[in-house]
């Protein structure tokens, strides 16, 4: 040994490039790389189908996949220019759910920005998408300061064809192509279920040439929207201080303030000011600014508790038809055109209530020998398609759907169509990248429901 000493030096890394890693992806969206074109597909069709949704718009969604380019379009109002400056930010989540108790599509906060990474994570050099709406095309340049191991975006803008609507096409490597042409047929199954269970979809496919076209069922169908208004019985005291501090946040960084009156005031049912004076009197928060309700950064949760109590006990209880059903007409004709023996064809809806917090629970069963030499299981929760299954834990002890599946006898190789869907605002999620739910709590009423009859042999 020598005399020499090595002064260590203490730096400091951003752990914002963990977000651009495989391993890092893999855990945020719950899904393996092999599993990636699924998720691109589910988030973009997540994105436009809620914007339709919003815009009071039935929804005509085209995904293309071409030379090596995943590209969604659909006719809603277009992403706005501050929007998408939004999600270059890497250091922080966007997300208008992610705070809300409510029967939404996507509650991850984040998955725009986790598709833009994908192909970057993929390629190790450079990541492209291309995003177009409202006259304008963003070009986004996905990259990596090596020195400084910190995202570097390139974001240009230019003029651009697509005028309603809203357009993004994520570049898949060359480098990750087997990858892509492996998901191919779940791909385009994934897409297709979309339409089971969103009766007012039009979706149109292409994959290389490959077109196919699917006509919605009914343009008038409706479900809870995010921007309906929540409920408060779908809140405990941890999650409402969650979202009063979600609207301080905001409300600092805006430089503006607002009332306990104005943040109980867009719950449902609490829109009447004779209602918010009685919620706002027996809390004692009459005058009291949102921001009081937090002290030195730490909420005043007796407070918060009290309040949700009074909230809770001024509105009613939603009822878990209100959430919206897909119905058991559209499924019969989405069977039907499967190749379904519709004298095989069971279906079941099921009501269910947890502390007030509704469910609808939509099951539909049916005998296909002429339309798959293998199960088919069509899953989803929210009215978003499940990549894998989600439901990996039912009932009281925790079984998974295909575990009940394997106990009566069918198996991956049975040609039948089985399809499983659950409307909630709130439920446990099982993993980090909110794939999977928890589903408890009880059956409390059958409303709708048709016998279900012997499935022919």
């Amino acid at each position: 040994m020598t005399g020499a000493r090595l002064n260590r030096q203490i730096f400091t890394t951003s752990r914002m490039l963990e977000f651009c890693s495989q391993k890092e992806l893999t855990l945020q969206t719950g899904h393996p790389v092999e599993q990636w074109p699924l998720v691109i597909l589910k988030e973009l069709v997540d994105n436009a189908l809620d914007d339709c949704e919003e815009a009071g718009i039935a929804p005509v969604v085209k995904v293309t996949v071409r030379s090596g380019t995943i590209t969604v379009a659909d006719n809603g109002s277009g992403i706005k220019p501050a929007t998408v400056k939004s999600l270059l930010d890497f250091s922080s989540r966007v997300s208008s759910r992610e705070a809300y108790a409510s029967p939404t599509r996507g509650a991850q906060g984040n998955a725009l920005k986790t598709v833009m990474a994908m192909p970057f994570a993929l390629d190790g050099t450079l990541g492209e998408t291309i995003i177009e709406a409202n006259s304008i095309r963003h070009r986004i340049k996905f990259m990596v300061d090596g020195i400084r191991q910190v995202p570097n975006i390139e974001h240009s803008m230019d003029q651009s064809d697509v005028r309603n609507g809203t357009s993004i096409a994520i570049t898949w490597p060359i480098s990750a192509c087997s990858i892509l042409d492996e998901a191919k047929s779940r791909f385009l199954q994934i897409a297709d279920d979309y339409t089971w269970l969103n009766p007012h979809l039009s979706l149109h496919i292409e994959w290389d040439g490959e077109k196919r076209k699917i006509e919605q069922t009914d343009p008038t169908w409706r479900k809870w929207l995010p921007s309906d208004p929540t409920s408060a019985h779908w809140y405990d005291p941890e999650r409402l201080e969650r979202l009063a501090a979600a609207y301080v946040a905001n409300d600092q960084d805006h430089k503006r303030s607002r009332t306990v009156r104005e943040f109980i005031s867009e719950f449902r049912g609490l829109s009447g000011t004779a209602k918010q004076k009685a919620v706002l009197e027996d809390t004692g928060t009459a005058r009291t600014a949102l921001a009081d309700l937090f002290i030195d950064g730490r909420a005043n949760r007796a407070t918060i508790t009290v309040l949700l109590k009074m909230m809770k006990a001024a509105t009613r209880i939603v009822r878990p038809a209100d959430l919206g059903v897909i119905c058991k007409d559209h499924i019969a004709k989405r069977f039907e055109a499967a190749g379904a023996h519709l004298e095989t064809f069971n279906y079941k809806r099921m009501l269910r209530d947890d502390d007030g917090i509704p469910a609808v629970i939509e099951i539909a069963f049916g005998y296909c020998p002429n339309g798959t030499r293998e199960r088919r299981i069509i899953t989803g929760v929210n009215w978003s398609v499940g990549i894998n299954d989600p439901f990996r834990q039912l009932g009281q002890y925790g079984q998974s759907l295909d575990t009940y599946l394997q106990e009566q006898r069918v198996g991956r190789y049975e040609p039948i169509i089985l399809l499983v869907h659950l409307a909630c605002p709130h439920f446990a999620y099982t993993d980090r990248g909110k794939s999977a739910v928890a589903l408890r709590g009880k059956v409390t009423e059958p409303e709708g429901n048709d016998e279900m009859p012997e499935v022919a042999e």
